[in-house]
């Protein structure tokens, strides 16, 4: 409906709209003087207020007769019922409105409270992504208690964790959990959470432990297989490595432990700015292309946290001496300068 009709508004002669509205068959008696006309008989530029009518809940306002034409369109949206509509204008530029369920308080609320569906099966079924539904959800102040302990209990939860080894991420996205809180509910059932290094020997003890994976990993004939797995070719196919000796020396197991064992030697604690965990890199003293014999001695690495270490960071080790022939020396004088400065 939009504008209500039929309706009648008040206005007064002007000199400039006096011919106008003379026009349309208004008689003119005095300026300044009040007439009547129809809503539809006004200029397009009229600050006068009519009435509008929503199209989809009926609540009545007043526009100024100028802005209502801005619309465009037969149909009127108010405020309340477009919180929860998507308006878009066609070929033609008509505006047009459709509603959007998640954006219904009532709406959202009787699927996420009542028929108690998570947000993840609403926001699929809607085509939006689970942050814009928690939006909504936040916004309406839709809450409700969850009883993990029933839906996770402490056999189910460590069969999951310690038995079929499901990640805490894997774990919350089938309870449409983060794996934080996953993490929590296991250290209240009273499970103690391994290190990422404990983790990290456990596989390698189940596979037969470390050198048995070294030993696996280094035959020729796996390492051809795994490249062109990667590659997505057959081992006929196979006409030699894609990767430098450099590049498959810093991935392999060797290297990993030698990471490993450098990080827990310093404590997880950057050598330079004391720094303990985060995003943490083991430094060799010694460069890693020229020393080859020294590339996995405990001894020639040190920890450094990222902005002490990458070149990208202003001041880092590497953007002063770059990353090629490094020595042990280059490192003291980088931690002494450090000191300095504090």
């Amino acid at each position: 409906m939009g504008l209500i009709l039929p309706q009648k508004v008040k206005i007064k002669w002007t000199p400039t709209t006096r011919q106008y509205y003379e026009s349309k068959g208004y008689i003119y008696t005095n300026f300044s003087e009040e007439f009547e006309v129809n809503a539809e008989d006004l200029t397009k530029g009229s600050s006068t207020p009519v009435n509008i009518k929503c199209d989809f809940c009926g609540s009545e306002k007043q526009m100024p007769y100028k802005d209502y034409l801005k619309l465009r369109s037969n149909l009127y949206c108010c405020p309340k019922c477009l919180s929860h509509k998507k308006k878009y204008r066609d070929k033609n530029g008509i505006l047009c409105f459709v509603e959007v369920p998640y954006r219904n308080k009532e709406w959202l609320y009787n699927e996420y409270i009542v028929k108690n569906r998570t947000a993840q099966e609403i926001a699929e079924e809607n085509s939006i992504n689970l942050r814009t539904l928690r939006e909504w959800i936040s916004k309406f102040e839709l809450t409700k208690k969850r009883d993990l302990k029933q839906e996770l209990p402490k056999e189910k939860i460590y069969t999951m964790y310690f038995i079929q080894h499901m990640t805490s991420e894997e774990i919350g996205k089938q309870y449409n959990l983060c794996g934080n809180t996953v993490i929590s509910l296991l250290k209240e059932y009273g499970y103690e959470i391994p290190t990422r290094s404990e983790l990290i020997r456990t596989y390698y003890n189940q596979k037969g432990g470390y050198e048995k994976v070294r030993k696996t990993q280094s035959t020729i004939e796996n390492r051809i297989k795994s490249s062109c797995r990667q590659r997505g070719i057959s081992i006929k196919d196979f006409n030699g490595f894609s990767t430098t000796e450099a590049h498959m020396a810093r991935n392999n197991t060797y290297y990993k432990e030698w990471v490993q064992k450098v990080f827990e030697r310093d404590n997880y604690t950057c050598q330079c700015c004391g720094k303990r965990g985060g995003k943490l890199n083991a430094h060799h003293l010694y460069n890693f292309s020229k020393y080859v014999k020294l590339r996995y001695d405990i001894n020639n690495g040190i920890t450094f946290c990222e902005q002490c270490h990458l070149i990208k960071y202003p001041n880092s080790f590497h953007s002063i001496y770059g990353e090629k022939n490094n020595t042990p020396e280059q490192v003291n004088e980088f931690i002494q300068k450090y000191t300095k400065k504090l």
